[in-house]
């Protein structure tokens, strides 16, 4: 098929049995979970992500972490995403979890927090922006744009800027999820969302990890300032690389720095 995934992540999203999940509401969840008896991890992906984008970090603490890879549903604000995620771990009987969240996932994991304290024992926020208009000078987040455009135009100018993109494994994952994994209408109502994102309130949570990259072209170090300031008592992590997309393009020092938030 046009767009292949790169083998690691065929092979790794073959061998998951995939769920879906439902609270009620026309949303629908889609999740793997390895199902062990350990400490719960959960991958919250970006905008541009379904469970499987997540799979380098999967793989590396499945052997140590229950872990659950999540695609949540598109077009939800972040009230509706926290209560439908607290909703799936309730129906798992999953205590309180480490969160992992990255972009618009980080982004509205706060919410998640703040709403379900106790289902949170630990929470990184990384590669995240305060609100929409930290993303409002990118063609791809232009919320009139976006507000009337079909789907099809916004998967059109997606796969126009991806593919203007080199010729490496990011742009190859990247083409893949746009294509084959996420529905051109759950992308869409993701990125609405993203660029009407409102600020929220900070999370209050124990083991508070705000992390970001010095290479990360969609948000630049003014972002990446306005974040952190918003947490000060957080652990930060700096990563040198990474871009926008540290778990696909350096996962090395990303699994790194999160073993070290999960056992300390």
């Amino acid at each position: 098929m046009p767009h292949e995934p790169p083998p690691a992540l065929a092979a790794w999203s073959r061998e998951r049995e995939w769920q879906r999940f439902t609270d009620g509401s026309p949303a629908v969840w889609r999740f793997a979970d390895n199902r062990r008896e350990a400490p719960p991890l959960v991958l919250l992906p970006g905008a541009l992500g379904d469970a499987s984008s997540a799979w380098r970090i999967a793989e590396a603490f499945d052997a140590e972490r229950r872990v659950i890879a999540v695609s949540y549903p598109g077009g939800c604000d972040a009230v509706a995403l926290a209560d439908g995620l607290a909703a799936l771990l309730q129906a798992l009987e999953i205590g309180p979890a480490a969160v992992w969240g990255s972009s618009y996932g980080a982004w509205w994991a706060q919410a998640f927090a703040q709403r379900h304290p106790s289902r949170v024992a630990a929470l990184w926020l990384g590669n995240t922006f305060v609100d929409g208009a930290d993303v409002a000078a990118s063609p791809l987040f232009d919320a009139a744009w976006l507000a009337g455009a079909t789907s099809e135009e916004v998967l059109a100018r997606w796969d126009a800027a991806l593919s203007a993109r080199p010729d490496d494994p990011l742009r190859a994952v990247q083409l893949h999820l746009l294509h084959h994994t996420l529905p051109a209408a759950q992308l869409h109502g993701r990125l609405r969302q993203v660029a009407q994102a409102p600020a929220l309130p900070p999370a209050a949570t124990a083991r508070l990890v705000v992390s970001d990259c010095a290479d990360d072209p969609t948000l630049g170090p003014a972002v990446r300032e306005r974040v952190r300031a918003r947490y000060p008592e957080a652990r930060a992590v700096h990563l040198p690389n990474g871009g926008h997309y540290p778990h696909i393009v350096a996962p090395g020092p990303l699994v790194d720095a999160m073993r070290a938030w999960l056992t300390h």
